[in-house]
């Protein structure tokens, strides 16, 4: 009898022992997801503040710039040259879609030219389609 009192001991002690170990993977298991949650959300706050501070950045410098003297057009020679190169670029675009323009019109059948024509006023870029397409020399 002493004997299966004895297995019954180890028995239930196996299972305490198995038990108190579940329990401390299941909180180990908890604790890792509460490090988990806790680093995630350190995370979040770390973005948080790096877009404030950005924010804070930004009016700064758009403060800044309303507490500039405001420059007259014209009186800066690199606000001239600006001017000049987006003028050429201006031009250089509408080279470039006047030649589009001309080989699309290349491109299109007859019937297709025909019901442009009554719909869209002339373009000058279409008129001669099988004629080279002619861009400016860039300088």
């Amino acid at each position: 009898m002493r004997k299966i009192w004895r297995w019954v001991l180890v028995i239930i002690i196996c299972a305490g022992m198995g038990a108190a170990a579940g329990a401390y993977r299941n909180s180990s298991s908890n604790d890792s997801a509460a490090q988990n949650l806790e680093f995630r959300v350190n995370s979040v706050e770390q973005r948080v503040y790096s877009i404030e501070s950005t924010l804070r950045r930004l009016e700064q410098q758009i403060i800044s710039l309303d507490r500039r003297p405001v420059v007259q057009p014209g009186s800066d020679q690199g606000i001239d040259l600006l001017r000049s190169e987006l003028e050429t670029v201006k031009t250089r675009l509408r080279e470039i879609e006047c030649g589009v323009a001309h080989i699309d019109e290349r491109t299109l059948s007859a019937s297709a030219k025909q019901a442009r024509r009554q719909t869209e006023p002339s373009d000058p870029c279409r008129l001669n389609p099988e004629t080279p397409v002619r861009l400016s020399i860039r300088q």
